[in-house]
């Protein structure tokens, strides 16, 4: 097998250049997932690299989840699954960016996820939401913790829209957000507004009404933002933090 469009490699770090060229092919579609890339020798007589060169590249895209080493069956490029967001997300999240700036990744994204749930569900998944809902009803009135069924009723939205690459994104950033959010809702008042906003959007969803779900889901986000913010104005800075000067509110736009 020949590589279409291969280049010599004329660099001085020369792995990284037949790394770019392999990703290449690939965003071109020229090499897809599951075909199996030529051995290593004729590897490198394509790029007229070292096989130490090849070695070096096939590790680093190995690593970055391009391509999968069988052993004793060669290098195949690898089927891109949703998961594989998830580390260099939480990474690119917790490095640098506010607190702000993740919340509004969520008014963005969340609004659209419940419309789709509205329009997608099954029974099977409504029949779930309306259980968890009412499980998290009874916890409120009880004063009882509801963080799990919390948790739980908007994976299920997740669920509905049938779009694993969404969720797997919104999963990372609620992980980042986890332990502000949990504190914001411990109160009694935060606690029924919560339910208050989980049975909008429940009725929506039930409805099949996307327009009002993505309303519901966006008042809510809006409402939790404001809280986490308000909460971590109070507890000091950190790179998750509301930026200095920036204004609480973020807007309309759910957990």
């Amino acid at each position: 097998m020949q590589l279409a469009l291969v280049e010599p490699i004329r660099r001085s770090r020369l792995y990284q250049g037949i790394v770019e060229q392999i990703e290449g092919l690939l965003a071109r579609g020229d090499i897809r997932p599951g075909d199996q890339l030529p051995a290593e020798r004729a590897l490198a007589e394509q790029f007229q690299v070292s096989r130490a060169s090849v070695r070096e590249a096939l590790r680093s895209l190995e690593l970055l989840g391009v391509v999968q080493t069988r052993a004793g069956g060669g290098t195949f490029v690898r089927q891109a699954k949703a998961d594989d967001l998830a580390r260099p997300l939480t990474s690119l999240i917790t490095r640098g960016h506010t607190l702000t700036d993740v919340i509004e990744v969520r008014l963005l994204i969340e609004p659209a996820i419940a419309a789709q749930a509205a329009a997608r569900r099954s029974d099977a998944q409504l029949a779930e939401l309306r259980e968890i809902f009412a499980a998290q009803e009874r916890k409120v009135a009880a004063g009882e913790s509801y963080a799990e069924e919390d948790a739980r009723f908007h994976e299920l939205i997740g669920e509905a829209a049938r779009n694993e690459l969404l969720v797997t994104m919104l999963e990372v950033i609620w992980d980042v957000l986890r332990s502000s959010r949990d504190e914001w809702l411990q109160t009694n008042q935060r606690a029924h507004r919560s339910v208050d906003a989980h049975r909008r959007i429940l009725t929506a969803v039930e409805a099949g009404d996307a327009e009002a779900a993505r309303t519901a889901a966006a008042e809510h986000i809006r409402e939790v933002g404001e809280g986490i913010l308000k909460l971590l104005s109070q507890v000091g800075s950190g790179p998750l933090s509301p930026p200095e000067g920036s204004a609480v509110s973020v807007g309309k736009g759910t957990r």
